[in-house]
């Protein structure tokens, strides 16, 4: 924690410097895109005057943002330095912008061209409470703190100390409930996830990394709020559906789905952040903001009990880091 809030002073020091901070841009690919946005939708719904965008890292790289200026600084993430992520740094750094690279430890490619380094824990015994996502967040509670004089942010830090405990018994509990998701889910070829809001980042990842890479399973990511523009037509024909629900401001669309499913759907599954009792267990100002720390990690225990289930390793690739590409 001090020395994250060490890199946001000292960045943030260098950019007053300059006129003062004139945005926030995350930039990574994947996995990592996704744990970042919570960093992101943070920023978009308590900052007062900090715009943020989220990019692609090659997209960065080859339709770089003409607004992108020394008076930016630009958060980027990858476990272990992945090559557009890492031409993505160089260009910020090549404009004037200050860098945070994000890794998954001090001798990566990542750390080596940042200006700023923080490393995350990662791997099957990782402790998510020093995670990407967590870490993330550490550094815009910071930026709110340090710039806006953010109000929760003692609350925001105490926080952490019960991520890790949340996560590891909601494993713990909700093994049937897993076991039960992958009996019933562990021969269908096609999946919907929704999620809004907080919880946007774990739909992707549980489609993109969890589902289509990890298990080869066709999957689609629907925004909550999209559902019903098109979407819903399928609901009831046999199509795996899993909701994710969030606590905070954008549940309102989560429920409205559900109410929809619970009426319609034949084969759905709910996975619902407010069982696990975020607000009192991490303080209702910021709990939200916490959701997707939570749930990646038991999103993905889902998928890996449904791995275990089909008897199709949660490391099997076909193409990643086996062919050119």
């Amino acid at each position: 924690m001090e020395n994250v809030r060490n890199i946001v002073t000292e960045a943030l020091g260098k950019i007053k410097e300059r006129g003062g901070l004139k945005a926030v841009y995350f930039v990574a690919c994947g996995g990592s895109q996704a744990a970042i946005y919570p960093g992101k939708y943070l920023l978009d719904v308590e900052a007062k005057n900090i715009p943020t965008k989220i990019y692609n890292s090659n997209e960065f790289v080859y339709a770089t943002p003409a607004s992108l200026d020394e008076r930016c600084l630009v958060i980027c993430c990858s476990l272990k330095a992945t090559a557009e992520t890492v031409e993505a740094v160089k260009k910020a750094n090549e404009i004037g912008a200050v860098t945070i690279a994000m890794t998954g430890n001090p001798e990566t490619g990542m750390a080596k061209v940042g200006q700023y380094v923080v490393t995350y824990s990662n791997g099957n015994d990782q402790i998510y409470s020093l995670g990407n996502q967590a870490q993330v967040l550490r550094i815009c509670f910071e930026i709110l703190h340090q710039v806006e004089d953010y109000p929760y942010y003692d609350e925001a830090m105490a926080a952490y100390a019960q991520i890790d405990e949340i996560i590891a018994g909601a494993k713990r509990d909700w093994l049937p409930r897993a076991q039960a998701f992958a009996k019933a889910y562990k021969d269908d070829t096609m999946f919907y996830i929704l999620g809004a809001g907080p919880l946007w980042g774990t739909a992707y990842s549980m489609v993109n990394c969890h589902l289509i890479e990890m298990q080869q399973r066709n999957a689609c990511l629907i925004h909550s709020g999209e559902y019903f523009h098109g979407p819903f037509e399928t609901t009831g024909k046999g199509v795996a559906i899993v909701l994710l629900m969030s606590t905070g401001r954008t549940r309102f669309l989560d429920e409205r789905v559900l109410r929809f499913l619970n009426k319609y759907a034949d084969h759905a599954t709910i996975i619902d952040a407010a069982e696990l009792k975020l607000e009192e267990r991490l303080g209702k100002h910021v709990a939200e903001f916490f959701n997707s720390v939570v749930m990646i990690p038991i999103e993905r225990y889902y998928v890996s009990v449904m791995a275990d289930e089909r008897g199709r390793s949660m490391d099997d690739r076909t193409y990643m880091w086996k062919v050119e590409y």
